[in-house]
């Protein structure tokens, strides 16, 4: 559920969009005498548009036969226009509200999801109007982690130390652990920079000094213009970029081996990069040939409507520091998953289990010369990463060296029946590579992968015939198609409606009659992130619309709501164990699933997929973003 409040820049007012709007309005009484229900909410969805009378645009709501059978239910509309022209005296009225959805033109502010405290209360409502006989459960319940799993979990994995970001202007300070960490990480690398603005390389000189002391090297270049907007040109009915001046760069400043390259890029909104006109895309696809991995940094210089430029004040620090992290990381090849390097512990504790991440790298032909799929597979082994390009060949590669050969080489177009030798293949190899290890973990993404990798489709999985025995195949789906609920968890047994506490729940949830113990292993769970530490810092258990007071000095400070704060529901993703050799052991393959999305270490919050599979599906960012035709 969304609620949001529409506005257009300075004004009031909004605009329809150019064919039709479906305006949704709320009448808050009964609309039919017979109904005895308490205080009732009843919703339809009514269309508007914009008739041409001469030179002009006027809004009419559309339907005319709707509008008569709400005038005989006594819902009298107002005129359309008046509505588009003051939208917020037609929300929280005391007999009918209009809803008019914002426009990807418009500024809008929204909250996705719905705070605890609204859910209660849209809770009371339904269950006052229900019989008393009817009861309501959560579909969803914790799952209880054993102290068994838990003290494996701790042997398995160690914790990274949190590094703190820059804040209001000011560098944090950082402990011994922190530094020696980004020491680590960074291992005497050098970074190339290419800037246009004084205020972002001082930033990143500051920035680069701060955290990594002289571990960090930084080289500036000149930029010789690849922050400029591309030109297209037309080459037999097509439109071909011009990426000659990337090219003459790249040949240039071609170092040995892969290196990492930060380039001052204007922001994607600036009217020079409009109609395609960015060079982003094409800066990370064609640099890679020449053994440099870019990132980019947005410049502080913007441009208004008439073209004219000036220089956005803005704070650099974070910005230059996330630049340098995604830079390290595609060369970080010593992952900080387990403490195999400590002697602290017990050869017999070492983890030496593998886990991978398995996605698909497809281009169609708007953003290629051919459509394709290029799957890759990433493995982490003691802390080491190797990629392995199965369509290509064998051989497991350093992150680096897998971004360039994506580069050099464009796949053909997969032929038909081919793909499963493929699977075939990779999964082989993977055994092979690794056949000293206890487990192998590998993770896929379902609507990623599953047209690609048949078996993991619902209509083709075979449970009695898995394409391995000898690995843990675990399938990882999220919201896109609409596949994941939503979900959220309760710290109390049962919802009474009377506690006023409620906190946002991470961890594992099953459907409530499900029992892992006695059900098929295929279970589908419900994996659901911590809370970001960057969201609102509003109490947890509190709507966005009630006024609060906070406490200041001994004296209680009223405070008003925000509605349109950042308030967002954890990040649900569900996941199967499709095939497993140990199905005794099945909390911990889903604990293990679990953790994984809390161990990337460049980040405190807990992420999208398992962290090879992030590492795998990152992969995408620099591999065939554009056509790469030859302009003579």
């Amino acid at each position: 559920m969304k609620r949001w409040i529409v506005k257009q820049k300075e004004e009031s007012g909004i605009r329809l969009k150019k064919r039709t709007t479906h305006c949704y309005v709320r009448r808050s009484q009964p609309w039919l005498g017979d109904y005895n229900l308490q205080d009732p909410n009843a919703f339809t969805s009514l269309e508007a548009n914009y008739r041409q009378e001469e030179d002009d645009y006027v809004p009419q709501w559309k339907r005319q036969r709707i509008l008569r059978i709400l005038e005989r239910l006594t819902v009298r509309l107002p005129a359309i226009a008046d509505v588009l022209a003051s939208p917020l005296n037609f929300l929280d009225t005391d007999h009918t509200d209009i809803l008019i959805p914002a426009r990807s033109h418009q500024k809008a502010g929204w909250g996705t999801g719905v705070p605890f405290a609204d859910e209660r209360a849209f809770l009371q409502q339904i269950k006052a109007v229900l019989p008393s006989s009817v009861s309501l459960t959560q579909p969803w319940k914790k799952l209880s982690i054993s102290r068994e799993t838990k003290s494996n979990l701790q042997q398995r994995f160690k914790s990274n130390p949190e590094i703190k970001k820059p804040s209001q202007g000011k560098l944090p300070e950082l402990d011994q652990s922190v530094k020696n960490f980004l020491k680590e990480r960074i291992d005497s690398q050098t970074h190339l920079i290419c800037c246009c603005t004084e205020e972002v390389q001082a930033a990143l000189e500051k920035v680069a000094q701060h955290y990594f002391g002289n571990s960090l090297k930084l080289d500036f270049r000149p930029l010789q213009g690849l922050s400029d907007p591309i030109v297209e040109e037309k080459r037999n009915n097509r439109s071909i970029p011009n990426l000659q001046h990337i090219k003459e760069f790249g040949q240039q400043n071609q170092p040995n081996k892969p290196t990492p390259i930060i380039i001052e890029i204007l922001s994607k909104q600036h009217p020079s990069y409009r109609d395609g006109r960015d060079p982003k895309s094409h800066l990370k696809s064609q640099l890679p040939k020449y053994n440099l991995v870019p990132q980019c940094i947005v410049s502080t210089e913007v441009s208004d409507e008439v073209g004219h430029e000036t220089k956005e004040v803005k704070d650099l620090d974070n910005p230059a520091l996330s630049a340098i992290l995604d830079a390290i990381l595609p060369f970080d090849q010593n992952i900080p998953l387990s403490e195999v390097n400590s002697d602290s512990i017990e050869a017999s504790s070492i983890d030496n289990t593998v886990y991978a991440g398995f996605y698909i790298i497809s281009r169609n032909n708007k953003t290629a010369s051919k459509s394709f799929n290029e799957p890759v597979l990433v493995c982490i082994h003691k802390n080491e990463v190797g990629v392995l390009l199965p369509e290509r060949s064998l051989e497991f590669l350093s992150m680096p060296a897998a971004i360039c050969k994506l580069a050099h080489a464009q796949a053909a177009k997969n032929q038909s029946g081919k793909t499963e030798q493929v699977i075939n293949t990779m999964l082989s190899q993977l055994s092979l590579m690794y056949s000293s290890a206890d487990d192998i973990y590998l993770f896929a993404h379902a609507q990623n992968a599953r047209r690609y990798w048949q078996w993991l489709q619902d209509s083709q999985f075979d449970p009695d015939h898995p394409p391995t025995t000898k690995i843990h195949l675990i399938r990882i789906r999220d919201g896109m198609y609409h596949e994941v609920p939503t979900g959220y968890g309760l710290p109390m047994d049962s919802e009474n409606f009377e506690e006023e506490t409620a906190s946002f729940a991470g961890g594992i949830f099953v459907p409530q009659a499900c029992d892992l113990e006695e059900t098929s292993f295929t279970q589908t769970v419900l994996s659901i992130a911590r809370k970001p530490r960057t969201s609102n810092a509003q109490r947890r258990n509190m709507s966005r619309f009630q006024a609060y007071s906070s406490r200041r000095k001994g004296v209680d400070v009223p405070r008003v709501p925000s509605p349109l704060s950042g308030w967002k529901v954890p990040q649900p993703r569900a996941h199967n164990i499709f095939a497993t050799p140990s199905p005794e052991k099945i909390e911990l393959h889903h604990a293990i699933t679990h953790k994984l999305r809390a161990l990337h270490w460049w980040t405190p919050d807990e992420c999208e997929y398992p962290l090879p599979l992030s590492l795998a599906e990152k992969l995408k960012e620099w591999a065939f973003n554009e056509d790469d035709s030859e302009i003579p």
